[in-house]
């Protein structure tokens, strides 16, 4: 066993699984600790979600959720960088911990005094800028995508930051249900921890355990019946936001050095992991356009939504959904040695047929059968 520091730090570089299980622990014990005390608080001071015609919940619940999450994310986070990683990632995980900061204290806001979509947009279309320009981390290729392969620097950095915010909002819209977003952000950062781990870059997939370790504990009082809570939107822009992080930061590192790399079809790798956010919100938005109305209106039209009223409970619903995400990113994964246009089109008809078949389903008098869907 190691004796001093250099050989501690000899040590984990060597024995890299268990290090990431340190970590993936360190993250899941520390949000573990700070959640039930947001609970108590929150309760105490009734900083509470109150039901009403759109919510699927029953009592009070308290919505900041999200500072658990954040709180244990970034002490892990910059535990692990003390440990594994370099100046440059040091300082672009300076930058990522004030903007995550701003984009919770954003969150916070807008669950205490509903902040409007507009200035909400406006936040964070401001941070992904200056996280984008600060770090020099965005997608500047589609790797033949569309016959699309690099992109002008201008053009690349205005591209990532349209992809963060619209993950951020897309991550924030599936947040509907018990234990929905938790699980999706678990599948999503799992794989990219994966993902970051083949590809030798290990404090990267550090970062991707220590999201896992936070959501997984959130997960366990939001699916509590006692200590109930939920993520808000100071938890679903922050999570959105390092979720986002994530696949632009990959999409970046696999153009610089693509034979590194174990998804030959990178961006086909991505879109399958948030293929459900976005396809959800895509199919939402356009449904409010055409029945005009506000694209940021709330409703109960989301895929959620529909495979509740066909009588799952919340757990089942999410665990269908999760199922489905990890379905769609081993079908990618096995179809990566394909040329990418074709690997794009194959995933496009498998999300596409697999996201409506709950509107294919009708429920009469019990029995489930099916219909063409209509949306």
């Amino acid at each position: 066993m190691p004796t001093n520091h250099a050989e501690l730090m000899a040590f984990l570089s060597e024995y890299k699984i268990f290090s990431a299980a340190i970590i993936l622990l360190y993250s899941l014990v520390v949000t573990m600790i700070i959640m039930p005390r947001i609970v108590i608080i929150s309760k105490k001071k009734n900083l509470t979600a109150q039901t009403n015609s759109r919510t699927s919940h029953k009592g009070v619940v308290p919505t900041l959720g999200g500072v658990g999450v954040f709180t244990g994310l970034i002490l892990t986070v910059n535990f692990a960088a003390i440990l594994f990683a370099d100046y440059e990632q040091y300082v672009n995980l300076s930058i990522f911990n004030i903007l995550t900061l701003l984009l919770l204290l954003v969150g916070i806001t807008d669950d205490l005094m509903n902040t409007s979509p507009r200035k909400k947009f406006l936040y964070q279309l401001l941070i992904s800028l200056v996280f984008i320009f600060g770090t020099n981390i965005h997608i500047d290729s589609f790797f033949g995508l569309l016959g699309i392969h690099d992109i002008p620097n201008v053009l690349a950095s205005v591209f990532s930051a349209f992809v963060i915010v619209l993950l951020i909002n897309a991550y924030n819209l599936i947040d509907g249900i018990d234990g929905l977003a938790g699980l999706v952000g678990v599948i999503v950062s799992g794989f990219m921890a994966l993902a970051f781990y083949l590809s030798g870059n290990f404090f990267y997939s550090l970062i991707s355990l220590s999201l896992v370790g936070a959501l997984i504990s959130f997960l366990i009082y939001n699916f509590s019946r006692r200590m109930k809570i939920f993520l808000g939107d100071t938890g679903s822009m922050v999570v959105g936001f390092v979720l986002a992080y994530q696949v632009v930061l990959y999409l970046s590192l696999a153009n610089g050095n693509s034979e590194a790399f174990v998804f030959k079809n990178a961006p086909i790798f991505a879109l399958a992991l948030v293929s459900y956010p976005l396809f959800d919100t895509l199919r939402v938005m356009c449904l409010r356009l055409l029945n005009k109305k506000s694209p940021f209106l709330a409703d109960r039209n989301h895929i959620h939504h529909r495979l509740i009223d066909l009588g799952l409970a919340h757990k089942y619903a999410s665990l269908a959904v999760a199922f489905y995400t990890l379905l769609v990113t081993i079908v990618a994964v096995s179809i990566n040695s394909l040329p990418i246009n074709i690997a794009f089109i194959i995933m496009l008809v498998v999300v596409t047929c697999l996201l409506l078949l709950p509107f294919a389903i009708c429920k009469k008098e019990g029995a489930w059968s099916f219909r063409f869907p209509k949306a």
